[in-house]
Parts: structure tokens; C-alpha cells; sequence
């Protein structure tokens, strides 16, 4: 079975004046059922990023 996946991929862009920048996009690739699963297990494993402790700690520590 084939599984749709939204992925963030650099890309280069050409800006204003010619200079060349990389910037990250959302693609949706589609992936068999063996790298969803391998995917799904990384995810899990991954830190939190500062936002979400910031959440976190908004709402289960109230002071």
C-alpha cells in the first residue's frame, strides 16, 4: 500500500537581483508501506523543538 507523506525539502531560489537562496518547501511524496513505518518510528524519537516545551510548560506548569 502506497502512503501520501508531506515532506520539507531545500530548495535553491533565485531572489531579487539574481542572488540565489535556499529555502525549505512542503512536498507530498508517496512511500510504501516499509519507509511509512520507518518514518513513523523516527518521528516518535525526534525532540520536542522550543515551541512545543514552551506550550508544555505553559500548560502543565502553572506557578
Amino acid at each position: 500500500m502506497r502512503h501520501k507523506v508531506k515532506v520539507r525539502m531545500p530548495v535553491k531560489k533565485r531572489g531579487f537581483l539574481g542572488i540565489k537562496k535556499t529555502v525549505m518547501e512542503t512536498h507530498v511524496v508517496e512511500v510504501d508501506d516499509k519507509t511509512y513505518r520507518k518514518l513513523q518510528r523516527e518521528q516518535k524519537r525526534q525532540p520536542y523543538t522550543i515551541e512545543e516545551m514552551m506550550l508544555y510548560d505553559d500548560l502543565f506548569f502553572d506557578d
